[in-house]
């Protein structure tokens, strides 16, 4: 994955900045590399553009498992576009809590992006009577 949605400026007094644009979040460096990395660290992505974080989908069984794979593959490959991705953490009665992270993790768009993305695709993919509500799962 690569950081587009990232802009790296050098600043007046000679140090660098990374912004990630869509939810503002800045890392700063002594060079523009330094100040790059902080980024992938503030977003947690790896050198090699992957994600730190874990997937859940082996925890769950099912249509759960097929809830999950479809948000950590294809709704994830959406979101990656701003550096960010998709878990299920759980899925019980129609009630899916999925989490945002990476680049999404506290941006003011994600929870319309949940309500209004997210949900609407899963809904459409799975129906209504297995997720009839998303609940926004904060780290």
């Amino acid at each position: 994955m690569s950081l587009d949605s990232v802009v790296t400026s050098q600043k007046k007094d000679g140090s660098w900045q990374s912004v990630h644009v869509p939810s503002g979040k800045v890392a700063h460096g002594l060079s523009a590399q330094e100040a790059m990395d902080a980024m992938r660290d503030l977003l947690g992505v790896t050198e090699e553009g992957t994600f730190d974080e874990p997937l859940t989908s082996e925890r769950f069984d099912g249509v759960a498992r097929e809830v999950a794979q479809f948000l950590e593959q294809d709704i994830s490959t959406q979101l990656a576009a701003h550096s960010g991705f998709a878990r299920l953490e759980a899925l019980e009665q129609g009630q899916a809590h999925v989490r945002l992270g990476g680049g999404c993790q506290g941006c003011p768009s994600s929870l319309m992006t949940l309500m209004h993305g997210v949900k609407t695709q899963l809904q459409e993919r799975f129906g209504e009577d297995v997720v009839a509500e998303l609940i926004p799962v904060a780290d």
